[in-house]
């Protein structure tokens, strides 16, 4: 006999079947069973993606849902899944980014009420691959650093950083290097590097580059080569030696490729000695005794590998001791046309004589006879008058202080200038003074620009605003304000103004902001870092004829080159060409054939060509005619004349087209005519220029031309007359300066034929000394010269 007896729950039957007294258990699953299913979203998360499972429970009757997930590096997490089901599914997300570095095979299993789900997916690889475009970099060399990555955003302003860091040899900081950050918004990111600043401050050697992505880090070894090792040769003890002395030089090369080389002396009475040398490394020495006994100058022809290397070195009387003193000779240009004047600054440690002396070398070897000049104090001035038929190419000057003997190279290159260049006396006229801009808001402007309108646009730093005036000096309004958004600025510094639009470099927000000309936002780009369309200080902004875009930067040695929208196009870069290095831009200005002329922070102009050659640079670090102290702006006028602010030293210095000094006018104070911090500088179609005083918090215009002053007195007479009587210059020099002032009626005198073998007196000397100095005011030593040219004493 069978008895069966059922029992229902939720959750299953049982069902008891008695047979021969023995119970039986049957257990049925029924239509309310718990069943779960987990899929994941997609089989392949991309390296910086949360994942996510999309979890479903038939039958949940609340409750935690746990869960374990094994990650690809065999580590484990795990957690609980809310109760929050809406209803029965819920997506199951563990957060996450590229950060963890768990690429590869996941697994997760989820358990709930005895019921298990186990799902299977990837995480795709971070991607990050790192290629320069070679292994050995010299100063002058850009590193071009290709960046691709597997993910990217792109959107920049969403996107992550490339963190580029750089060490030595011994993994620490590479000098001078911050860390570079570069904007992950494409598959694949070329960066150029500039090496200038990188070689500055860091020997040669072996660095690494480290590119750092997320967690993902992938590292580049590289050389710092020497760029003296490009096959460059040079001699010690500054080219100079004793009798005696062995002959050292110094060969440096890229590589070493062939076993021999060969070495020839001349010695001054030419005779010739050959030797062949074997160099074992790239930098090799070679040291040749007994070949220095006679005193004169020596020529040296070194042959290694097809390549020719020449020179020359002098040997000269061994004095029993020289002075501990340091000689520095500074010119005041690179190149110089025949019929200039080529100044050199002379600046020695401590005075230990009174005079020093000085001659030129042609580019021939041919040398002139040494002149003797007084020097009492650490500094002078030596001019050195070049012939319209000097012989083009590379000069030496050299001078001789107490034993210690120096030199400078400068070139001579181009069409001859005529001395009737120097007669004309509009160009020495001192701008007068016509009003003022004296705004009570300004605070601290800093930068000017003007439109084709005469319309003035002020950069009133302080208030962080730009003010646009009528021409007439009348505020017609001003926009802008601190900040960082659109339309505000941080340390704004510099303003170009062209048919439509104003530009502004907004140095602490490291851009530069496009407006309409009513103070409207249209655009802005650029951001800190050192690639293109990046900046760290841009303070220099202006355009050339062809709409391009020029911006400096106080930090970078480049100028950046855009379009009139702001695209990239091109870039300027510092080099090792003499006199073309620099670290930093202040200001920039364009004459009329588009050449570009930019102040430098080491106190010098760079001139560059139209299409971007280096022509020459303008002034060193001084307060003398030609030198600056902290220049910060410039601006050319209608006849291609240079103006220079030159702030240390309060006033505005004017020069022609070649770079030569012609008049300076300013000095520190608060009147007309004044300056103690003089900025900003521009010239309107008038030829008027407008001087920022950042200090007095005003602008001063000047009318450049249509005042002349019959009277005026240009420096060069002075210098000339006293250079003339030191014999530092002929009297054909002198003769000009008599023939100047003639012209400008200061010497009632009948024109006079010249005759270069008139005798002129000494005495004639001794009163140009004392007239310099101040003993003899100017119409009597002029009533002396023409006193000498109405006799027949002088000749003009």
């Amino acid at each position: 006999m069978n008895i069966i007896v059922e029992i229902t729950s939720s959750m299953k039957n049982l069902v008891f079947l008695v047979t021969l007294g023995v119970i039986v258990f049957f257990t049925f699953q029924n239509a309310n069973a718990i069943t779960m299913t987990a899929v994941p979203e997609k089989q392949e998360f991309g390296a910086n993606e949360w994942i996510k499972v999309y979890l479903s429970i038939q039958g949940y009757n609340g409750g935690q849902i746990n869960w374990v997930a094994h990650r690809p590096d065999n580590s484990i997490i795990s957690g609980v899944v809310t109760d929050q089901f809406k209803p029965q599914k819920i997506v199951h997300q563990i957060i996450r980014d590229a950060n963890d570095n768990q690429f590869g095979s996941w697994t997760i299993d989820y358990k709930y009420a005895g019921v298990n789900q186990t799902v299977h997916f990837n995480v795709k690889p971070l991607g990050l691959t790192v290629i320069t475009d070679k292994i050995t970099y010299y100063e002058p060399d850009t590193m071009n650093i290709n960046i691709t990555s597997s993910y990217f955003e792109p959107y920049a302003k969403f996107a992550h950083f490339y963190l580029l860091n750089f060490y030595d040899q011994d993994g620490n900081d590479a000098l001078g290097t911050p860390e570079i950050e570069i904007t992950a918004d494409k598959p694949s990111i070329l960066y150029h590097f500039p090496m200038l600043k990188f070689a500055k401050f860091n020997p040669p050697g072996l660095y690494t580059l480290k590119v750092r992505y997320f967690n993902s880090t992938t590292t580049v070894p590289f050389l710092l080569g020497d760029i003296h090792k490009l096959m460059e040769l040079s001699v010690k003890n500054s080219d100079t030696l004793y009798p005696g002395s062995d002959i050292t030089f110094e060969l440096l090369m890229s590589r070493v490729t062939d076993s021999t080389g060969t070495i020839k002396i001349t010695d001054p009475l030419g005779n010739t000695t050959s030797t062949q040398f074997s160099p074992q490394s790239v930098h090799y020495t070679i040291s040749l005794k007994n070949l220095s006994k006679i005193i004169g100058d020596y020529k040296f022809e070194i042959n290694y590998a097809g390549i020719t290397k020449t020179g020359t070195f002098r040997v000269i009387q061994n004095p029993l001791q020289l002075p501990n003193i340091q000689v520095e000779i500074i010119p005041n240009k690179l190149n110089y046309k025949p019929g200039e004047i080529a100044n050199f600054k002379i600046h020695v440690s401590n005075v230990t004589t009174n005079s020093i002396s000085t001659w030129v070398t042609s580019p021939d070897g041919i040398s002139s006879s040494p002149v003797e000049l007084p020097m009492n104090t650490t500094e002078i001035i030596i001019p050195h008058k070049i012939s319209q038929y000097d012989t083009s190419g590379q000069w030496r000057l050299y001078v001789n202080y107490d034993g210690i003997e120096k030199y400078s190279i400068f070139s001579v290159i181009g069409a001859a200038i005529d001395d009737g260049k120097i007669l004309s006396a509009i160009q020495y006229n001192i701008p007068y003074f016509v009003s003022e801009i004296n705004s009570t808001t300004f605070q601290f402007p800093n930068n000017i620009a003007i439109d084709k309108n005469d319309n003035i646009y002020v950069i009133d730093s302080g208030n962080s605003e730009i003010k646009k005036f009528s021409s007439k000096g009348n505020l017609l309004l001003s926009w802008g304000e601190m900040g960082s958004s659109n339309g505000q600025f941080r340390n704004p510094s510099s303003i170009f103004v062209n048919e439509k639009y104003a530009y502004v470099t907004d140095t602490g927000n490291s851009r530069i902001l496009m407006f309409n000309k009513t103070g409207g936002f249209v655009y802005s780009w650029g951001s800190y870092g050192t690639g293109p369309s990046m900046f760290k200080a841009p303070a220099a902004i202006n355009s050339n004829h062809k709409k391009e875009l020029f911006a400096g930067d106080l930090e970078q040695g480049i100028i950046q080159i855009f379009d009139d929208k702001g695209t990239y196009k091109d870039h300027i870069v510092s080099s090792l060409t003499d006199g073309a290095s620099f670290t930093g831009i202040k200001s920039i200005a364009f004459d009329s054939q588009d050449n570009l002329y930019a102040i430098t922070t080491d106190n010098r102009i760079l001139k560059y060509s139209s299409i971007g050659e280096f022509v020459n640079f303008y002034g060193s670090s001084g307060n003398e005619e030609g030198r600056f102290n902290n220049p910060t702006a410039i601006a050319i006028d209608s006849k291609n004349n240079i103006f220079v602010a030159d702030t240390g030293n309060h006033r505005i210095q004017k020069f022609d087209s070649d770079g030569n000094f012609l008049v300076s006018w300013g000095t520190e104070g608060t009147g007309q005519g004044q300056f103690e911090q003089p900025v900003g500088l521009a010239i309107d179609s008038s030829d008027n220029i407008y001087v920022v005083d950042k200090k007095n918090n005003n602008i001063q215009k000047f009318a450049l031309y249509g005042q002349t002053n019959k009277n005026n007195q240009p420096s060069w007479i002075k210098n000339t007359s006293v250079w003339w009587s030191e014999g530092a210059m002929d009297k054909k020099e002198f003769s000009l300066v008599v023939k100047y002032m003639i012209n400008q009626g200061v010497l009632k005198i009948p024109s006079l034929s010249q005759d270069n073998n008139a005798k002129i007196p000494n005495w004639l000397k001794g009163n140009i000394r004392q007239w310099s100095s101040g003993q003899i005011d100017d119409n009597t030593f002029w009533q002396s010269i023409q006193y000498l040219i109405s006799t027949g004493i002088v000749k003009v």
